[in-house]
């Protein structure tokens, strides 16, 4: 009897949060493995237990593959009432993806900064990372750090503090005097983050990276790109008055 090819094991579908598509989606469960864990401290009599769910998954709208855990321990759990008034407990779930979902706060000019200058990119780059993951003290950090290498993309000495750099940068006529006293704020919030350690909130950083997005966009996009139309007709040229014919002579008598 000739041997029966093994049936395909039936794979589970699943929702969870595809990183592509950026919110919740079904998803085919690959594979799982579940790992528990245990703490205890023998010298002040404390203990903590949990566990881990570790699942690679794939999205059936975009078809992305990626990685999730489902993590729990014995601190999350939150009582609450059932129907009948007897006292229930509902553990609290952690769920993490990799790769993350790709960020939704960088502007759409940001590519064209690549071409302008590489190393601001990069620092822009790092600081759109730190803002996605909550780190606001290093976003505070690395908007301070890109409005130095935007001055020094400008020929402005970068020995010079920042007063004196946002001075030129006002001077020069890349920014007026409102905007100065804004990036003045992001200036102060860089050094009060890196020097110290103060952390703004979402809504303060928000308004940081707004600030710093807007004289981008102002002195690096739109100005270089008006600066580069070549289209515009030429004004035409006035032409001459015309010459008035000189008056005939007096008939003689």
């Amino acid at each position: 009897m000739a041997d029966e090819e093994p049936k395909p094991v039936e794979k589970k579908t699943i929702k969870a949060h595809c990183p592509k598509c950026d919110g919740e989606r079904n998803c085919t469960e690959h594979g799982s493995i579940y790992k528990a864990w245990d703490w205890e401290d023998k010298y002040h009599g404390y203990s903590m237990n949990g566990g881990v769910d570790h699942s690679l998954l794939e999205c059936l709208g975009c078809e992305t593959v990626f990685y999730q855990t489902e993590s729990w321990n014995s601190e999350g759990f939150y009582p609450y009432y059932d129907a009948m008034g007897e006292t229930q407990y509902e553990v609290s779930k952690e769920f993490s993806t990799y790769p993350k979902p790709e960020t939704k706060t960088k502007p759409v000019w940001f590519d064209a900064m690549q071409e302008k200058d590489p190393q601001l990119h990069n620092i822009l780059n790092q600081m759109y990372v730190a803002l996605d993951n909550h780190a606001y003290i290093l976003t505070a950090i690395a908007l301070r750090t890109a409005l130095d290498r935007a001055t020094e993309y400008f020929g402005i000495d970068p020995a010079k503090t920042f007063d004196e750099k946002l001075n030129e940068l006002c001077d020069g006529g890349w920014i007026g005097q409102t905007e100065r006293d804004i990036l003045g704020v992001v200036t102060d919030a860089g050094n009060a983050a890196a020097h110290r350690g103060w952390e703004p909130d979402s809504q303060e950083v928000t308004h940081l990276v707004s600030s710093m997005e807007a004289f981008l966009y102002h002195a690096f996009i739109v100005e270089q790109a008006a600066l580069g139309i070549k289209s515009i007709p030429a004004k035409p040229k006035r032409l001459p008055a015309p010459v008035a014919a000189p008056a005939a002579p007096p008939a003689t008598p």
